[in-house]
């Protein structure tokens, strides 16, 4: 009975506060008013000029601030290379999440295809609606895990296939930056036609873009699964 009326002094305690802190800070949010010329609102003229992206978060992310993708991409790299010299220890590994499941084995077959195309489908309309690379990538490594789950060690990968894959679309994206230096002086910048927004075809590189960033993310992210998911030591 103490445990809980101290729970219930607690939680009244808690509601007062935050009830207290909220009537102070109502006057502040029903006053505060959104500046026109806000720097969203900047950067959305300028993309309607300089990429014809109908999704402006893509903008920011592959165009304007390409550095800091190119950052992202290379932390995800070096968490996933750690992780990978952690767990090389484990010489004979067993993954011990499948599951035995006779439904789950006789609809991957078919699950398994139309994950990857959804996967491809967001990477490729990133530029058009929300989605992209990092979020495709990460949908196509699921459906290797998918994999992982309903068929145990009968499904491994192709370690080379995935290092060469993550590699060249890595170099993808670096070459791209490159070319923008050269041809338009600034890293990542735009050397294709913009394209009419909204169809498929425009935006210029950003699509190119999140292609190689989604491949590569695939790839790291399908990597990263296999090496949770394979940690016992069976010797």
């Amino acid at each position: 009975m103490n445990l809980k009326k101290e729970i219930r002094v607690s939680t009244l305690f808690i509601s007062l506060i935050v009830s207290i802190m909220t009537i102070l800070l109502l006057p502040i949010f029903l006053d505060f008013n959104l500046a026109s010329n806000s720097l969203g609102d900047s950067l959305l003229n300028i993309n309607e000029i300089e990429t014809n992206s109908a999704n402006g978060v893509t903008s920011v992310v592959t165009y304007f601030r390409g550095f800091d993708t190119l950052g992202e991409v290379t932390i995800l790299f070096l968490s996933i290379f750690g992780i990978g010299l952690g767990l090389d220890g484990y010489r004979d590994k067993l993954n011990i999440f499948a599951y035995e499941n006779r439904l789950l084995k006789s609809s991957v077959d078919i699950l398994f295809p139309l994950i990857i195309l959804f996967g491809f489908y967001i990477i490729i309309h990133g530029h058009l609606s929300p989605g992209g690379g990092f979020q495709g990538g990460v949908i196509i490594a699921s459906a290797f895990l998918l994999m992982f789950l309903a068929k145990g060690d009968e499904f491994s990968l192709n370690h080379k296939i995935i290092s060469i894959t993550e590699a060249l679309s890595g170099a993808g994206f670096i070459l791209i930056g490159i070319l923008g230096v050269l041809l338009v002086d600034r890293f990542l910048g735009n050397f294709l036609p913009l394209g009419t927004i909204k169809e498929l075809f425009s935006g210029g590189v950003i699509p190119l873009i999140y292609i190689f960033v989604g491949i590569k993310v695939s790839a790291e992210i399908t990597a990263l699964v296999e090496y949770f998911i394979r940690i016992k030591d069976v010797r």
